[in-house]
């Protein structure tokens, strides 16, 4: 009886220290704030908060001091309880999460008044760096790509900066600004994202950006704006702070960016809509007109050629000329881990599109998944945050997925009714994978979650 009490004791030991590093990574991935998280736990995935599988944890300060933190306490916490051993664990399991979740709201205390220290040492530079001319982008989507192809053009002539990656914050910013801005640099390219209103005209007053940029709108993080209207006034205010030119670059493509399109006109701002026509999709690239010229870009994707075009119209805005912008992206190369081709296995293709979901993007890489040839395979991860939405978007991909798809593999079992295929764990995801592939199959990994399984693979 002592043995088994022993083993049990042991093997819980080892759950609470697996449940321990589980929660850690969940908080760094959902960014440490209480409203995602709080989002988070109303999905399927949530509801099965303590049995959460291992996928690793992202090591920085962070993490290392929420483990420590977490381990002390419940240590101290075993010896303080007059209970029997076991129950004593039982009660350290069941404390976990909320003490990890107690940890972050002290730790962000400091923290808040360490970053507005960070944020206003960043506003003393830009504001001291007085020929900087800045470019905000924003949007539900596209931020991060129409950023990377903005930058790789507006290189081609002047000294440009960008935030990094997707750091699109405030202070991811900040530290941007305070790490790698010099005086010889004559743009900064400037991605803001939010996830309340506002955010971005935080980010707005410290900047000053004088071109901003909508890529489009859409249904992503409904469960945090509330209603698309909450959305398209969050974006707005990238162009309601604009100073200088006041230039706002639009994609009218998109129904609505099309009403903030009125909303710029009647705030008087320099408004170039951007429309483009005749997209073709080619083996080795996309080519489509915009305004007199045809533009050739050599990635795939149609939906690609909006953000190349706002980045082009851009280009322009901020001085070069449309030819030369154009000609520039014919050398742009895939961006990492966004619609990004790579030798698969057995002779296969594999489509990398980890970086991010959202509605518009799962279906514009589905429509490309279309048009290959052998079979079609998707590993998908079910999107997050679309509040009221979220079972007609599914619907609706999942629709999509059956018509295009030969297979569908699901990261988690969330909205797993609207799709015609499995869940599967990485190791299991792809050794099936492995199975039945061949030469000339083509394999769509969309969404962050599909990224462990494509590391599996390759």
């Amino acid at each position: 009886m002592i043995f088994l009490i022993t083993v049990l004791g042991v093997a819980w030991i080892f759950r609470i220290i697996h449940n321990i590093v589980a929660f850690i990574q969940l908080w760094w991935v959902k960014e440490w704030r209480f409203d995602r998280m709080r989002i988070h736990l109303r999905t399927d995935q949530g509801k099965k908060l303590y049995f959460l599988p291992y996928r690793g944890l992202k090591i920085s300060p962070k993490t290392i001091l929420f483990c420590i933190m977490t381990f002390i306490s419940e240590l101290l916490i075993y010896f303080a309880l007059p209970f029997h051993p076991l129950w004593r664990l039982f009660i350290l399991d069941l404390l976990s999460f909320p003490l990890i979740g107690l940890f972050v709201f002290i730790v962000s205390i400091p923290q808040y008044f360490y970053h507005q220290w960070i944020i206003g040492k960043a506003t003393e530079k830009i504001r001291a760096h007085k020929n900087l001319f800045v470019i905000g982008i924003t949007g539900s989507y596209g931020k991060t790509s129409t950023k990377e192809y903005l930058a790789t053009i507006l290189s081609s002539k002047f000294n440009a900066l960008k935030t990094e990656k997707s750091q699109n914050s405030l202070i991811g910013i900040a530290e941007v600004i305070l790490r790698k801005l010099q005086s010889e640099h004559e743009i900064f390219v400037v991605e803001m994202g939010a996830y309340k209103r506002g955010e971005i005209a935080e980010m707005v007053r410290m900047v000053r950006p004088q071109i901003g940029i909508i890529t489009a709108i859409n249904e992503q993080h409904q469960d945090l704006f509330g209603t698309i209207e909450n959305t398209m006034k969050a974006k707005y205010e990238l162009l309601a702070g604009l100073t200088g030119k006041r230039i706002a670059v639009m994609n009218n493509d998109n129904a609505y960016v099309k009403t903030m399109i009125g909303w710029a006109k009647k705030d008087k701002l320099d408004v170039r809509e951007v429309q483009i026509t005749s997209i073709v999709q080619k083996p080795e690239g996309i080519s489509f007109r915009l305004n007199s010229i045809r533009v050739y870009a050599p990635v795939v994707g149609i939906h690609q050629a909006h953000n190349i075009s706002l980045a082009i119209t851009t280009a322009v805005a901020a001085g070069m000329s449309l030819a030369d912008a154009a000609k520039t992206v014919e050398k742009i190369t895939p961006i990492d881990r966004m619609m990004k081709p790579i030798e698969g296995i057995n002779g296969s293709t594999f489509i990398d599109d980890t970086f991010n979901n959202n509605p518009d993007a799962a279906m514009a890489a589905l429509d490309y998944l279309a048009t290959t040839k052998g079979k079609k395979i998707l590993v998908f991860q079910p999107m997050i945050e679309l509040g009221a939405y979220a079972q007609s978007v599914h619907a609706r991909v999942g629709k999509r997925a059956a018509e295009v798809c030969d297979a569908i593999i699901l990261t988690n079992k969330n909205y797993l009714k609207f799709f015609p295929g499995n869940v599967y764990e990485p190791k299991e995801a792809s050794e099936y994978i492995r199975k039945i592939v061949v030469s000339g199959d083509t394999v769509l990994f969309k969404g962050k979650e599909a990224l462990k399984i494509l590391n599996e693979l390759v």
